[in-house]
């Protein structure tokens, strides 16, 4: 799962390289899932943005945080893989291209969702099981919610 908001320009800026991972590990039995995690992103609203930015993945809403919460997301993007079974085995960033706000390289030196996944399929932990995400944090729920 890789939690995003529509107006995370961060999130938004890793969108191909999301759809990158999507096709790489697609024939691997791993399937990416979008998680739209604003809880007042509408369902026309998360199909606009998936066609603004071609998104392949699916998408799903998450507008009672229930994944967020259940993945323990705080920031978009973040990225969450968990086994068959439901144990988190990586969290955290998609590469290291931010390294804060405001703060980008040109290109990634590191992987590190890829390098997960790619361990997971050949049978193996992951190098590093948790990173720190750089981006947007995800909003509160609505009062009441």
């Amino acid at each position: 799962m890789i939690f995003v908001l529509t107006d995370c320009p961060i999130a938004n800026s890793y969108l191909p390289e999301i759809n990158r991972l999507h096709e790489e590990f697609a024939t691997q039995g791993i399937e990416l899932c979008i998680v739209q995690a604003d809880p007042t992103t509408t369902a026309e609203r998360a199909r606009k943005h998936a066609a603004e930015y071609a998104i392949q993945p699916p998408v799903v809403l998450d507008a009672d945080h229930v994944w967020a919460r259940r993945a323990g997301a705080t920031k978009t993007p973040e990225a969450v893989v968990f086994s068959p079974a439901g144990e988190i085995l990586y969290r955290g960033r998609i590469d290291d291209r931010y390294v804060g706000l405001g703060q980008k390289r040109p290109a990634a030196t590191t992987h590190d969702l890829g390098d997960a996944l790619r361990a997971i399929v050949a049978g193996q932990a992951p190098p590093q099981p948790r990173t720190e995400a750089v981006g947007c944090y995800i909003p509160d729920l609505p009062k009441g919610k």
